[in-house]
Order: C-alpha cells, then sequence, then structure tokens
C-alpha cells in the first residue's frame, strides 16, 4: 500500500494498552510514510504530547485508569491541531457519539485492517493540516467526516443483535446534528402508529415503526450550516437537504434488521398531488406508510420550535394540514390524524 502524502513526515502517537496489538499498529503507521510513538496508557500519552506533540493521536476507548474519551477531551481541550482516531472493540453507539462529538476524526471498530487505518491516517492528516490554516481543505475535510460518520453509523446499527438496538444506534449518530432528534423522532413514531391504528392497517404498512423512528437519519450527512440556519434556506441549501431522504434510504437499507422501513425513509416528503421529493410520486404510488409518516412528522414540525420559527398550536397545525388535504397529503390519512388528535385531547379531559 502506497504511503499517505506526508512529506515533510508527519508524526502519529499510537495509544493502546495491548502489548501486542500497538507494536504492530505502530509498523503499521511507520509504513505509511508517518513517524510512529507508542504509549500504553492515557496518562503517558500525555506526558509525550507535553513533550512532544503529534499530528495525529490513534487511541484506544478501553483501557485501564482513564480511558479513551477522556484522553480525546484533554487532547482537543490542549492540542488543537492534533487530530484525534479512536478504537474499540465495544460496538456501542452511545461510546462513538460521545468520541465523534468531541471533534474525534475517525472511529475504528476493532479488528480492523490496514487498508481501514490507512484510510483513518489520511484523513486525521487532512484534518491537521485544515486545523493548521489549509482552508482550501476545510470543505472538503467536512464533507468527507460527515460521510464517514454515516458509514461508522451504519457499522454500528448492522452489529447490534436486534433492530431496536439499531435504530437506536442510529438515532445516537443523529443527536449529533439534530438536538432534538431522539424527541422529533419518538413523537413522530407514536403519532404514526395511532394514525395507522385509526386506519386499521397495522398490516399493511410493516416496518412504519423504524420508518417513522429512522425517517431523518439521512441528516447524518448533511451540512451542519444548513441544519442549524437560522433563515430560510436559499435554492443551493434547499437542493443539498432534499437530498436527506435518498441518504437515509442508502443508509437505512445497509442494516438487514431494518430494510423494511428503508421505503418509508426515502419517501416520506413526497406529496399526494406529486409535487414531493426525491421522486415526484403521486397518490397510492407513494407507500401508505410514507402517507401516514408524512403526516405525522408535518404536525409535529409544526407545534414544536424550528431554528427558523416558533412552535405553531396545535389547533393552527391542524387547520394547516386540513388545507393541504389531498395537496400534500393523503384525505383519509389527514381525517384519520384529526380522529387521533380528537381522541387524545377526550383522555385528556377523563
Amino acid at each position: 500500500m502506497a504511503p499517505v502524502n506526508s512529506s515533510p513526515m508527519h508524526s502519529v502517537l499510537v495509544v493502546d494498552d495491548d502489548i501486542s496489538l500497538r507494536p504492530m499498529l505502530a509498523a503499521w503507521v511507520n509504513r505509511f510514510g508517518f513517524c510512529a510513538f507508542e504509549a500504553p496508557s492515557a496518562e503517558s500519552a500525555l506526558e509525550h504530547l507535553e513533550q512532544t506533540p503529534t499530528d495525529i493521536a490513534l487511541c484506544d476507548v478501553n483501557m485501564p485508569g482513564h480511558n479513551g474519551v477522556w484522553l480525546a477531551e484533554r487532547i482537543r481541550e490542549r492540542y488543537p491541531t492534533t487530530a484525534v482516531i479512536m478504537a474499540t472493540s465495544v460496538d456501542d453507539a452511545d461510546v462513538a457519539v460521545s468520541t465523534l462529538s468531541n471533534d474525534v476524526v475517525d472511529y475504528l471498530l476493532k479488528p480492523f485492517d490496514s487498508t481501514r487505518l490507512h484510510e483513518a491516517l489520511s484523513l486525521g492528516l487532512d484534518w491537521h493540516r485544515a486545523s493548521v490554516g489549509d482552508a482550501d481543505l476545510h470543505q472538503a475535510l467536512q464533507s468527507r467526516m460527515r460521510t464517514r460518520r454515516a458509514t461508522v453509523a451504519a457499522t454500528l446499527a448492522r452489529a447490534q443483535s436486534s433492530a431496536q438496538q439499531a435504530a437506536d444506534s442510529l438515532i445516537s449518530m443523529l443527536q449529533l446534528h439534530e438536538k432534538d432528534g431522539r424527541g422529533h423522532s419518538n413523537r413522530v413514531t407514536r403519532l404514526a402508529i395511532a394514525v395507522a391504528d385509526e386506519l386499521g392497517c397495522t398490516d399493511e404498512v410493516d416496518g412504519l415503526e423504524y420508518g417513522a423512528m429512522l425517517h431523518d437519519v439521512g441528516k447524518i450527512d448533511m451540512p451542519t450550516e444548513i441544519l442549524c440556519k437560522p433563515a430560510p434556506l436559499n435554492d443551493a441549501e434547499w437542493e443539498v437537504m432534499r437530498t436527506h431522504p435518498q441518504v437515509g434510504y442508502d443508509l437505512v437499507r445497509k442494516v438487514p434488521q431494518l430494510d423494511r422501513a428503508a421505503d418509508f425513509v426515502l419517501a416520506h416528503h413526497e406529496a399526494f398531488d406529486g409535487s414531493g421529493y426525491p421522486h415526484r410520486l403521486k397518490g397510492d404510488d407513494i407507500p401508505l406508510g410514507a402517507r401516514i409518516l408524512t403526516i405525522a412528522d408535518s404536525y409535529d414540525s409544526m407545534t414544536h420550535p424550528h431554528t427558523q420559527r416558533p412552535a405553531m398550536p396545535p389547533a393552527m397545525a391542524v387547520r394547516e394540514i386540513e388545507r393541504c388535504s389531498g395537496s400534500q397529503f393523503d384525505p383519509d390519512v389527514a381525517a384519520a390524524l384529526g380522529r387521533v388528535l380528537v381522541h387524545a385531547v377526550e383522555e385528556e379531559r377523563v
């Protein structure tokens, strides 16, 4: 394998308590054209960095004493130009989120091969170069890191033993970008299932629960500046945003436990009159589960605050859905939503 373009020679600190694995990783690092240093613990890694800061730190998560997450936080505080790559044998989405949210560049699941390490070091080197002032790398680097996080999300989800655990791991990753991602997901899921029950079509929409949970998972690969923009999106930004159903579909389809949900994720922004996206499906060509999901998503989005607008009162949201019945929304589904909300109000009064 060709060395990474790392001239002048860039340094990598390999931090792992495994006495047999650490020298092998260091040998791979040297073979890729870097200068490798080794540390057996988080504490010794910080001692090394105090004397000799490195461009990249490859940190194991699980070590005696302070773990790799603790170390990543210290490196980010004290050595802002050092790229951090995490490695662990624990298929734990919460650990991945805690490390990636600390500006960790990549996350390696053990066992990984030299090719995967090479990819991570290449990304880490570009991150380091961007951090020391190479502005030309910044935009492309952000895109690569988002794509890598989506790949990590799919890998973690596939490693889970159940559909619920797989969905939870994906939602944990989504929380990196969407702070209310889990709350919105849970509310939409409950409402979509209630509407399906009201329509008596639960058997026809197999996979709706996970489709509703994961309808926004494609936003993992959307730029934060678009997701969090406090002003209306421009045409170019909308063009990017409208790719998130396809991105989500491609991600969910990679997880065998969740494949029945993928079509609902893909079609949740289609409109009943054919004006939606990504494929401008119309009427009954839109999967029933997606027609249900669209209206549950819209109602929850309208009744909760967004970066671009305040929350709408529920009664006003219902009127808006009624106004768009037959255009954006399936009329039968819109009517079922109205009945579900009436039932909910009546139950609160009891």
